[in-house]
């Protein structure tokens, strides 16, 4: 009998290590697809278009090489990276975000929650975020956009582990009203402060972006028609109105995008 119970949980620990493995070659082949998908929407620099890598013959005095250890610099390396501590800042986001998606996968994988996949376009906009900070960090950019990408990622993060509750909640009338309402205050402003922003002639990339505040605010809309007690009243809309305008002037005054 105690081998029996043994046997499965050896048998229950193996298929947890392999789902772990296969959790991860996933996320890390959906971070790359999407890294080749984002960059070709966005459009490449030509300098970069044209510029020809001798891995041949590669020297590069941008990096300390400290991670090399005992071992000589060498030649081409795929990857290079200085020991600073902005590098424990850029490792921390790339894991987070990472984990973050893996679970997303296991979740509509395992226990086959497919309503989830209202999600994706949050998750895109999301890791376009995140990259787009790791590059400003990585160029030592941190003046001209950090702040407004910072402001972006983080209330995108919010809404979507708001949206992501508000889905898995099988009986709506028990999400907390609150986070119905910031949700719409946040996508509504995102979409206000995009159109103030992006770059018009991107149009498919600007609307890849704001693609999950649309969801979000489509999503709301169903939900006052089929249920009329989770609509605000007057005072409500005034309060939620006030708290919108406390964050498009925190943007504006802190956080502006600045050429």
């Amino acid at each position: 009998m105690i081998l029996s119970v043994d046997k499965n949980q050896f048998y229950s620990q193996i298929q947890s290590v392999i789902i772990h493995i296969l959790s991860t070659m996933f996320t890390t082949l959906i971070i790359s697809i999407g890294l080749v998908i984002s960059t070709q929407i966005s459009g490449y620099h030509l300098q970069n278009v044209y510029f020809s890598v001798n891995k041949n013959d590669c020297t590069c005095n941008c990096w300390d090489g400290f991670f090399r250890g005992k071992y000589s610099r060498g030649g081409y390396k795929i990857f290079y990276f200085n020991y600073e501590k902005h590098i424990i800042i850029l490792l921390s986001i790339i894991l987070f975000y990472s984990e973050l998606l893996r679970q997303f996968l296991l979740k509509i994988i395992i226990k086959k929650n497919f309503i989830l996949l209202l999600l994706i376009p949050s998750i895109y906009s999301n890791f376009y975020g995140i990259w787009t900070i790791i590059n400003y960090l990585n160029d030592r950019d941190y003046y001209r956009m950090l702040k407004s990408q910072i402001f972006f990622s983080l209330t995108e993060l919010i809404i979507t582990y708001i949206f992501y509750q508000c889905l898995i909640i099988k009986n709506k009338i028990q999400i907390p009203i609150w986070s119905i309402y910031l949700l719409f205050i946040i996508s509504f402003l995102h979409i206000i402060l995009a159109f103030g922003e992006l770059n018009f002639d991107q149009f498919v990339r600007n609307i890849t972006l704001i693609l999950s505040d649309l969801i979000n605010l489509i999503w709301i809309i169903i939900k006052f028609i089929q249920y009329p007690q989770l609509r605000p009243n007057i005072r409500t809309i005034y309060i939620w109105l006030f708290i919108a305008l406390c964050l498009w002037s925190f943007y504006y005054i802190v956080c502006q995008f600045r050429e």
